[in-house]
């Protein structure tokens, strides 16, 4: 049996109803910047952005999104940070820059904030935890504690919760599992 390789998820492509309103926010309010742009094969015009210069493109935007669809196809799309620090100045950008409706939240493993762009569409700006606790788990975050404080709230919140483990372990049990996965293809 062949051992299937590891999937790394990249980027995503969104539809927009106003393109150069979105392109505006994704680089004026959350630090992107334009990677390439131009016209794909379907004659929609398109942007790729980037705050990585590894990547070259963590999010394309297109045009010709309806305005008159019944719900938006977007769940949420997601922004991993590398601390807490950072996640916390985000939040305190996001508030000076008029980002309203910051919802603020421990989920335990991660510690999260969400909004929404111009279109309506859910973003999330997450930084992982050392914890790990079953999920579903959305407990109050309060973002203008400090880091210190904040660690200690969410290990108290997550020792008390079944399935308690630390990142290190659920790396490593995932880790496994994965592994056996892999060798079943």
């Amino acid at each position: 049996m062949a051992t299937l390789p590891r999937i790394n998820f990249t980027h995503t492509g969104t539809f927009c109803e106003d393109l150069d309103k979105m392109v505006d926010f994704y680089c004026q309010k959350l630090g992107f910047i334009v990677s390439d742009k131009g016209v794909a094969s379907t004659g929609h015009r398109l942007f790729f952005l980037t705050q990585n210069p590894e990547i070259h493109h963590q999010v394309v935007l297109f045009d010709g999104k309806p305005s008159d669809l019944p719900f938006n196809p977007i769940n949420q799309l997601s922004f991993l940070l590398d601390s807490i620090e950072d996640l916390r100045l985000y939040y305190q950008f996001a508030k000076e820059n008029g980002i309203e409706n910051i919802d603020q939240v421990d989920h335990g493993n991660a510690w999260s904030m969400y909004f929404k762009d111009p279109e309506g569409n859910p973003i999330e700006m997450y930084v992982d935890t050392p914890y790990y606790t079953n999920q579903p788990c959305r407990e109050p975050l309060d973002l203008d504690m400090s880091a210190e404080d904040i660690l200690s709230m969410t290990e108290a919140m997550c020792r008390r919760r079944p399935g308690f483990q630390t990142r290190a372990e659920w790396v490593q049990s995932t880790t496994d599992r994965i592994a056996q996965q892999r060798v079943r293809w």
